[in-house]
C-alpha cells in the first residue's frame, strides 16, 4: 500500500501539498524504499546519474503543474504568450527571485533574459557564479499587461507555483530582487528600508536587494550608489552561503575568478 492510499483510508481526508504529492510520485517512480520528505529531498542533491534523473523528472513535473495553472485572470490575458517557469539547477543552494516576466522573457519563455537579465548575468559572472548552476525564477509566471507591477490577487494565486519550487529546491540562501519578492516573504515591507537586511525564512536566509531593472533606470552618482548597494548585497548573500554550506559553493562557481564592478 502506498503512503497516499494509507492517508485516504484514515478517518479524515487530507489534502496533500503539491510538493508532497510530487515526492510521493518520485518515491514510487524510482522505487525509493525509505520515505520521508527530508530523505527524498536529500536523494536529489547527490552528484550521480540517478539523482540527476530525479531532478529532471521533478523539473518537468513542476513545469507541467505551472502550464496547467488557471488560478488568476492573467492566464487568459493577451499580455502574455506563455507562462515563464524558473530555470536552473534544482540542486542549487542559491535561488534568485524576481517580480515577473517582461516582454523579452515572454517571447523566450525564460526568466531574466532582457536588459535587466543581462545585467543580472554580469553581476553573477563578476561574483564567479555560474548562472546555469543556480536557480532563477519569478514570483509570478505570466507577464502582466504593460509590464505593470502584479497586484496582490495575482501574487497570492501564483504563490502556489513559487512555493512548489522552493519546497523541492530547499535553498540555503535566497536573493529577493525588488519589492514584489520582498513582500512575498515579508508583506508590507519597503525595499528602500529592507534591502541589505537579512530575513530568516522557512529554513533559508533571504537577502532583499534592488531589481536589476531599477539599476538601469538610475543615472550619475545615484547609479554608482545603487550599483554598489546591490553589489554589497550580493556579496553578503554569497558570504552567507559559504558560511552555511562551504562545500556547495564550488558547485555553482565559474572557472574564472570574480572581479569588482
Amino acid at each position: 500500500m502506498g503512503i497516499e492510499d494509507a492517508i485516504k483510508q484514515t478517518a479524515v481526508q487530507v489534502e496533500l501539498p503539491e510538493s508532497m504529492k510530487l515526492l510521493i510520485e518520485l518515491k514510487e517512480k524510482f522505487n525509493i524504499t525509505e520515505f520521508s520528505a527530508e530523505t527524498i529531498l536529500q536523494s536529489i542533491k547527490a552528484d550521480d546519474m540517478q539523482a540527476e534523473k530525479k531532478r529532471i523528472y521533478l523539473y518537468n513535473r513542476i513545469q507541467e503543474s505551472l502550464n496547467s495553472c488557471q488560478r488568476c485572470p492573467l492566464y487568459l490575458s493577451k499580455s502574455h504568450t506563455q507562462k515563464v517557469p524558473g530555470e536552473g539547477s534544482l540542486n542549487s543552494p542559491l535561488v534568485l527571485i524576481g517580480e515577473g516576466p517582461g516582454l523579452e522573457e515572454d517571447k523566450q519563455g525564460r526568466p531574466f533574459v532582457g536588459r535587466a537579465g543581462q545585467l543580472l548575468t554580469t553581476i553573477l559572472d563578476k561574483l564567479n557564479i555560474n548562472r546555469e548552476k543556480i536557480y532563477i525564477t519569478n514570483v509570478i509566471k505570466c507577464r502582466p499587461p504593460q509590464n505593470r507591477t502584479p497586484i496582490q490577487k495575482e501574487i497570492k494565486a501564483c504563490s502556489h507555483n513559487l512555493e512548489l519550487e522552493l519546497s523541492i529546491i530547499s535553498p540555503k540562501v535566497i536573493v529577493a530582487l525588488g519589492a514584489v519578492p520582498l513582500n512575498y516573504f515579508k508583506p508590507g515591507s519597503s525595499i528602500m528600508r529592507e534591502r541589505g537586511r537579512w530575513i530568516i525564512g522557512k529554513g533559508y536566509w533571504i537577502m532583499p536587494t534592488f531589481h536589476p531593472a531599477y539599476i538601469l533606470r538610475q543615472q550619475g552618482k545615484t547609479l554608482n550608489k545603487i550599483k554598489w548597494m546591490v553589489w554589497n548585497d550580493f556579496n553578503n548573500a554569497i558570504t552567507k552561503l559559504i558560511e552555511l554550506c562551504p562545500e556547495t559553493i564550488s558547485k555553482i562557481s565559474c572557472d574564472k575568478k570574480g572581479v569588482t564592478p
